[in-house]
């Protein structure tokens, strides 16, 4: 009995340390590899990415994407929102963000045109020639969140993170003509809760984003 009482305030002083202030926000910097344009294939162009998420006033799910009252009036903060941290006795605390010069829609929209280019498709930008003649594409992000979970009674810091990401699909192909939802979601377990094991798990989200719009368009082909 006396090893657990030592124990436990141990572990809680370890995944304290893991996951760094508990109170301040932590930035993560994710990134979608951007793989060339085909030389020939049907040109698309990402017209529109729209953040459409909805929080909940912050609660101990950390699952459930939420912001506090002092973030909730803040557009900028809810645009870069996309996790939030514990505090060392379990419960919501600082969120976890994205850099300044990034968003959740635009980091979105890097997954969708990713998903476009494996699948053949020519993505193009504004500047691009024929961007205005190109089929648009409007991307709706419904969901985008992480989150970790960990169990005291291990009295380990091992903690299983997760990102979960739902978006819908329009555009004038037969792929999405009618519209299109898609959701992921993937674990990982890692040792602490630190800014790699959150820049891995949304890594790895937005591959299996990519990888799921390659998979509706390469459906209909």
């Amino acid at each position: 009995m006396r090893s657990l009482r030592l124990l436990l305030p141990l572990a809680v002083i370890v995944i304290a340390a893991l996951t760094g202030c508990a109170t301040s926000p932590l930035v993560v910097g994710p990134s979608v590899t951007a793989s060339a344009n085909p030389v020939q294939g049907t040109a698309v162009r990402i017209d529109q990415v729209v953040d459409a998420r909805v929080f909940l006033n912050a609660s101990g799910d950390l699952a459930t994407p939420t912001l506090d009252q002092s973030e909730s009036g803040d557009e900028g903060y809810k645009a870069r929102i996309i996790g939030r941290k514990r505090n060392a006795n379990g419960n919501t605390a600082g969120g976890v963000l994205l850099p300044p010069n990034m968003t959740t829609a635009s980091l979105v929209g890097n997954a969708v045109a990713e998903g476009f280019r494996e699948s053949g498709y020519r993505v193009l930008v504004p500047g691009d020639a024929g961007y205005e003649q190109a089929v648009p594409v409007k991307v709706r992000v419904l969901q985008f969140w992480a989150w970790y979970t960990r169990n005291l009674r291990t009295y380990i810091s091992m903690v299983k993170i997760s990102s979960r990401a739902e978006i819908r699909l329009e555009a004038p192909l037969p792929a999405f003509r009618e519209g299109k939802t898609l959701a992921i979601e993937v674990t990982n377990v890692r040792e602490g809760a630190s800014e790699l094991a959150w820049q891995e798990i949304i890594n790895r989200g937005l591959g299996e984003l990519a990888g799921s719009v390659k998979s509706s368009l390469d459906d209909i082909k």
